[in-house]
């Protein structure tokens, strides 16, 4: 398990808003009793700037968030993992999962394996994502680790930055 100073040292990346619902995706317990609890977290669809996946469009991203926010927000985020789908055509590229970069409440959050913790295993990432997508979201067949979302983003941003004419 990592520290909360290691991740708050992991890398951060920007994503933009496109809408936010409310999600089933909530914590198991409140850690000292071990009780359960409901309290859902909003989810923010967004894509990531700066990065371009095998359809030419941004890379798609649902963010865990403590608070909803507005269309057309930028929120710091770090990466989680990645939802793997099946699907029509329409179902667009895995999206990437993230939580929002600075906030306590999501501290032991490094990882996929840390998901269920939070009854945030692939299919409720879906539901939300059919519900901001208001359309199917494909059949989940996983969830792809950090290192795994990670390189995801990096290939995609150097797709853009050879795209762009802007490679370093």
């Amino acid at each position: 398990m990592l520290t909360s100073e290691e991740v708050r040292a992991m890398p951060r990346i920007t994503v933009d808003i496109d809408a936010t619902a409310s999600s089933t995706i909530r914590t198991s317990d409140d850690g000292a009793s071990g009780r359960l609890t409901s309290t859902g977290w909003p989810v923010g669809l967004g894509r990531i700037p700066d990065t371009l996946d095998a359809d030419g469009s941004p890379l798609d991203a649902l963010v865990l968030m403590p608070e909803p926010a507005l269309a057309g927000a930028t929120v710091p985020a770090r990466p989680l993992g990645v939802l793997h789908r099946i699907g029509d055509q329409a179902v667009p590229a895995a999206p990437v999962l993230l939580c929002v970069a600075e906030d306590p409440a999501f501290i032991g959050l490094v990882d996929t394996d840390d998901l269920p913790r939070r009854d945030a295993e692939g299919d409720a990432w879906a539901a939300v994502l059919a519900r901001l997508q208001r359309r199917d979201a494909g059949e989940v067949t996983g969830c792809g680790s950090r290192a795994e979302a990670e390189h995801l983003i990096s290939a995609a941003h150097h797709a853009y930055e050879r795209l762009t004419g802007c490679l370093e």
